[in-house]
């Protein structure tokens, strides 16, 4: 039933019984049932909307005897387990002669909610528990996401048949568990390799097991994934959950008891240097943004510096995998600031890879009240803004505007969440989807919002962060792009690395494993793949020692977002009774902000400046709405754009609208003080 409604063009088909292994042997008819019984059921279903499907099989449908084994031998199981396998491979052939059957074996990732190798090792090491490994069963160590990386590549390249996809390395399970347990920085001696006669397993296992993977290297043109290269991806998800920001390096005795010393001395130094200070009405600046850090960014500070990778590295990859969690989407690629990652988002949706790139003189719709770098990535590239007007109240881009706006030339909608509040994202989501243009949210203002309890960011097709100082967290700069379809994964990452087409990390040359095999454009064969460019891009990396503070900001992330909330609305309420004069923020019940700043509308005869200057005498920081209409910035009144409609709104909120702070580092007292201010205020112009 579920195949007929959703109708995939392929289906990925996985299974396995609870209890493994052992739990087949023991109970045979209900290991046929969920192997080969329902695997025939999924082909018919399969079948009858005629989707392609990959069937995941093992290495267990051979004895082990003369391993590691090509798609061409013969198998012969000697367990239930593997019976079933081989049972439901030849139930796929029927039904579905064209699926891809993919055989692999020893699969591991991070995953807490899998039984998988690495996790069973990480549970046991994790708890100082002994943890006895064969060292007589032989396989393939396979990460779980080259897995579906390959098993993506063959479905691209209209494949057909059996493949081995399995890692490079051949190795026994007790190996494996010692460089997991390396990885994961946990005691390798608590690992003890045993025949596997020690064991007491309930079911005979193929020892001299593993896969030859010359057709899979034929079809791809690339080795498969090494182990080495497979554990540095592993450890990247390891860390990003469980927060783990740095692990003991392989340092000399003295030189780590020296860096462990360093960094107690940071803490040290956090709780002398860095107290709070007192409030002091009229003295101390109430400002409308600021840094709230810890001890835990300064000790990561310190120890990027001390290993001093002055690039994009370790630091930067565990914050990308952290906010990739966090929001739970495809992915996330740090940039320098926030205004590089809206550059950055612009360029990948106007990349010859896409398509249907935009391309200049294409129009894209964006709200009048703007940030300077929201709108300049469409003036430098060629493109026509459509400037549409705002709302008082909300301060984003009056939704009901939107599709009148569009004419035959617009191809893309860039909204910004102004000062972290929502824009009405049922009408802008139906008005892309209706008409087929690319969404980019400037979500720079706005981590942590939500809108229908969809974090904001995760809506469109790229999305972008700040973590500029004034924002819900900080790297001091720095920035990100989040990227929500799988067609701009590779490109983003291309733009934001000089444009190049090679996706090494730092420090590798060769993860694709045909380094000088390459042959694009019109440059030679051969022509190194590090220096191939297919994409118009810049360096926008920022530093580790950035993504160093980011690690340890966003583990904070929720309280500052929880904090700004708090804050926000105790000026709602105290400011309530003054609404006659000020027009508060308007709180739409499908949306919960992650509040930037709380702006104020003057009207009925306030003036801005008169109540700007009473507050900023009373050492309260105001800001005005970014750039107000941008169309009456200098630097912006010539340039080629249209207007949709009047944009009176917008110059009323450029006219009599400033916002004033939220961030966490305002205290209650503080925030009463305002309060007191306003009041103080409204008394002497009644």
């Amino acid at each position: 039933a579920i195949l007929r409604r959703v109708r995939p063009h392929v289906v990925f088909l996985a299974s396995n019984v609870k209890g493994g292994v052992d739990y087949c042997e023991d109970h045979p008819e209900e290991a046929r049932l969920a192997l080969v019984d329902g695997i025939r059921h999924v082909a018919q279903a399969a079948a009858r909307i005629e989707a392609q499907v990959v069937y995941y099989s093992t290495d267990y449908i051979f004895d082990g005897k003369s391993g590691p084994y090509a798609e061409g031998d013969a198998p012969c199981p000697i367990n239930i387990y593997g019976q079933a396998k081989l049972d439901a491979e030849r139930e796929i052939a029927i039904y579905i002669p064209d699926a891809v059957i993919v055989r692999t074996t020893a699969v591991f990732g991070w995953d807490r909610a899998s039984r998988n190798f690495a996790m069973q090792v990480w549970e046991r090491l994790q708890a100082q528990r002994p943890f006895q490994v064969a060292n007589d069963q032989w396989s393939n160590p396979t990460l779980a996401d080259y897995l579906a990386e390959a098993s993506l590549r063959l479905i691209q390249a209209h494949t057909r048949g059996i493949f081995n996809v399995v890692g490079k390395d051949r190795m026994s399970r007790a190996q494996l568990a010692q460089a997991l347990a390396r990885a994961m920085a946990l005691d390798v001696n608590l690992i003890e390799p045993v025949p596997t006669s020690e064991l007491g397993q309930r079911a005979r296992r193929p020892l001299q097991g593993g896969l030859r993977t010359d057709r899979l290297i034929g079809v791809l043109g690339t080795e498969p994934l090494d182990l080495p290269e497979s554990l540095k991806r592993f450890r990247r998800q390891w860390r990003a959950d469980t927060h783990v920001s740095y692990a003991p390096a392989a340092l000399p005795n003295t030189a780590q008891q020296l860096k462990q010393e360093i960094l107690e001395k940071v803490r040290q130094y956090y709780e002398v240097a860095h107290k709070p200070r007192p409030f002091v009405p009229y003295k101390t600046r109430i400002q409308y943004s600021g840094r709230v850090f810890g001890p835990e960014e300064m000790v990561n500070l310190a120890d990027s510096a001390l290993e001093f990778w002055l690039t994009l590295g370790p630091y930067g990859e565990l914050f990308e995998q952290k906010m990739k969690r966090f929001l739970g989407i495809r992915d996330v690629v740090l940039v320098n600031s926030g205004s590089s990652a809206n550059l950055t988002a612009v360029l990948a949706l106007m990349s010859p890879q896409l398509g249907r790139p935009l391309k200049p003189g294409d129009e894209v719709i964006t709200p009048a009240v703007t940030f300077p770098t929201t709108f300049a990535p469409l003036v430098h590239s060629g493109l026509v803004p459509v400037i549409v007007d705002c709302e008082v109240g909300t301060y984003n881009i009056n939704p009901h505007l939107i599709e009148d706006a569009i004419s035959e030339r617009t191809r893309a909608v860039m909204i910004p969440h102004t000062l972290g509040n929502p824009c009405d994202m049922d009408i802008v989501s139906e008005v892309v989807r209706d008409h087929q243009l690319y969404l980019i949210e400037d979500s720079c203002d706005a981590l942590g919002a939500t809108f229908r309890e969809k974090l904001v960011g995760t809506f469109g097709d790229l999305a972008t962060l700040s973590f500029y100082p004034a924002h819900q967290m900080t790297m001091g700069e720095g920035g990100a792009v989040l990227v929500n379809k799988p067609a701009l994964l590779r490109i983003v990452r291309s733009v934001r690395d000089w444009g190049r087409d090679c996706w090494c990390a730092p420090g590798e040359s060769n993860t694709c494993g045909k380094r000088f095999g390459w042959q694009l454009g019109d440059l030679p064969l051969g022509y190194d793949h590090k220096y191939i460019y297919t994409n118009v891009g810049y360096n926008f990396k920022p530093t580790d020692l950035q993504a160093a503070i980011g690690v340890a900001q966003i583990d904070r992330l929720p309280e500052f977002v929880e904090k700004r909330r708090q804050n926000f609305m105790r000026l709602h309420t105290g400011l309530a009774s003054f609404q006659e004069r000020l027009i508060l923020p308007r709180l739409d019940t499908r949306a919960n902000p992650s509040p930037f700043g709380f702006p104020i509308t003057v009207q009925n005869g306030i003036s801005r400046s008169e109540l700007v200057q009473w507050l900023e005498n009373a050492n309260i920081e105001t800001r005005e709405v970014f750039g107000g209409n941008i169309l009456r910035q200098p630097g912006y009144k010539d340039i080629r754009a249209r207007v949709y409609g009047t944009l009176e709104e917008t110059d009323r909120i450029m006219r009599d609208t400033f916002f004033i702070g939220v961030y966490p580092g305002l205290t209650d007292e503080m925030i009463d003080f305002v309060l007191g201010v306003f009041r103080e205020f409204f008394l002497r112009h009644k």
